[in-house]
């Protein structure tokens, strides 16, 4: 992955953006302002922003005149529109594990320097809610920790596991197929 740096002027907006990110756009603002900008914006071949409407918006409204970005160049127009509409969409999965999501905002000092980043949760009440938590030890953080790496780990063997590495005889390329589709007879249907 290439990172450059373009003129704002020459990075696009996508005209039909699908994703309202108005309500984003502050907290965006004081994200880049207190931690740096972090992470490029994502364009295709004519720089017409894939991935970073709300970064591009914050960015101008604070008046810069370079911004990071990678070049898709080589996305068909369709896997263009796909990957937009699944970047947006991905983040709406994700949730907070409230056991993990205290301690840090207590250890934070000044948790209501974050609440521009909870929106309409009033962290005062959602800290005073949660159950006092106790200064874990070592050895609970190391439990923690190997949880979530078997986790992720088993994640990850599952998605591999769906999947054979071929090798062309012809070329010598390298390349995955997936296990379903092996025997499949041709013109048969996948689902």
């Amino acid at each position: 992955m290439k990172v450059i740096n373009l003129k704002t002027g020459d990075i696009k907006p996508y005209w039909r953006n699908p994703r309202n990110n108005d309500a984003a756009v502050e907290a965006v603002k004081a994200s880049i302002e207190r931690y740096g900008f972090n992470s490029p914006l994502v364009l295709d071949a004519d720089n017409v922003i894939i991935a970073g409407h709300t970064r591009y918006r914050a960015l101008v409204e604070m008046g810069a005149k370079e911004i990071p970005c990678v070049v898709m160049a080589d996305l068909s127009p369709e896997k263009v529109k796909e990957y937009r509409i699944a970047d947006n969409k991905t983040s709406e999965f994700a949730t907070w594990y409230m056991d993990s999501l205290i301690p840090e905002l207590r250890e934070v000092g000044s948790f209501e320097d974050m609440q521009v980043f909870f929106g309409s949760v009033e962290l005062r009440d959602l800290m005073s809610e949660a159950t006092v938590v106790s200064h874990p030890t070592q050895a609970q953080i190391d439990q923690k920790q190997s949880a979530t790496e078997n986790r992720f780990t088993e994640s990850v063997a599952q998605v591999q596991g769906q999947y054979v590495d071929v090798i062309c005889p012809h070329c010598g390329e390298g390349f995955f197929v997936d296990k379903s589709e092996i025997n499949r007879t041709p013109g048969q249907d996948t689902q």
